[in-house]
């Protein structure tokens, strides 16, 4: 087998899979559209759509700008090359998905709970290390805490570094299921223990994890990684009742895996997006399936 047939045998793969995932953006345009927008008082336990005003349920900053915000999400990467080629590599990863906060639609308020979330949203800050750009303060700050290693033998590697976040009163868009509280809580225990699994297997996670970097976690160690995931606090405010903001339905992923996207985008914006995707991965696929097939056929016959 020629090296172009190899070449053209992994095109073939991906232009399977971009069909495929084209198809999966279709099904996912048309679920958003037959979907009516809920009013939170007049909510049904199930999947629901609704669009609201972000409200703080706690105290959160974002790690990099340092903002009051709902809800944040980043990653940290660094540039490594590879002979004659380079790629970003993401070093350091986290959310604020275990952290609830409410929605406003006028009408009440509901506790979202984000973990498992599909964050539909465009970068709210990035920033790029380079010859003549050297890494701020603060993002130093944030990769000396966090164990993050950035200088080699030459200097400094290229570093990016990238964050989205949801402020206090921003428009937000919610497409999850609604459970009633204490529902929720039993779900959410089985997931608990499940992304607990996953962590483990996680190397980025328990890299960051180590750390006094020593090469082992010790259970100090694991108990503070994992502190982000454990619900203690938030199962007491829904049980006890403690929050005076605390309600009796939470949004959250339900177990069955159906959909949950959260996003600043409205739902216009969203389903043009999807349409968007869809087009490009089910024609794009298709087309490159089709030549790629032509291709490795007109090979075979040369040869023979």
């Amino acid at each position: 087998m020629g090296q172009n047939t190899v070449y053209f045998l992994f095109f073939l793969g991906f232009g399977v899979w971009a069909f495929f995932w084209g198809f999966k953006r279709l099904r996912r345009k048309r679920l958003i559209e037959n979907i009516p927008t809920s009013t939170i008082r007049g909510l049904a336990l199930g999947l629901v759509e609704l669009i609201g005003k972000a409200k703080k349920e706690k105290p959160l900053k974002s790690p990099f700008t340092g903002i009051d915000c709902v809800l944040y999400r980043y990653t940290v990467e660094r540039y490594e090359q590879r002979g004659k080629s380079g790629r970003w590599v993401i070093v350091a990863r986290g959310d604020s998905f275990y952290s609830p906060f409410r929605l406003d639609d006028g009408s009440g308020q509901i506790l979202i709970f984000p973990k498992d979330a599909e964050l539909v949203m465009p970068v709210d800050y990035e920033f790029t290390s380079g010859w003549l750009k050297s890494i701020p303060q603060n993002l130093g700050d944030f990769m000396t805490s966090h164990g993050i290693y950035y200088k080699g033998f030459f200097g400094s590697y290229a570093m990016r570094f990238r964050e989205w976040c949801i402020t206090e009163d921003q428009s937000v868009y919610v497409l999850g299921t609604a459970n009633k509280s204490g529902d929720f809580m039993e779900d959410h225990k089985e997931m608990l223990l499940k992304r607990i699994s996953e962590l483990k297997k996680d190397a980025a996670f328990m890299k960051e994890a180590d750390a006094d970097k020593d090469g082992n976690i010790s259970q100090e160690e694991w108990a503070a990684a994992v502190s982000r995931v454990e619900q203690e606090v938030l199962q007491k405010e829904l049980e006890n009742g403690q929050n005076n903001n605390a309600l009796d339905v939470v949004v959250s992923k339900a177990v069955n895996n159906q959909v949950f996207i959260i996003s600043k985008n409205s739902q216009k914006e969203l389903t043009q997006k999807l349409g968007m995707q869809a087009t490009a991965g089910i024609f794009g696929g298709c087309i490159l399936v089709l030549v790629m097939l032509y291709l490795i056929l007109s090979g075979l016959f040369v040869a023979y």
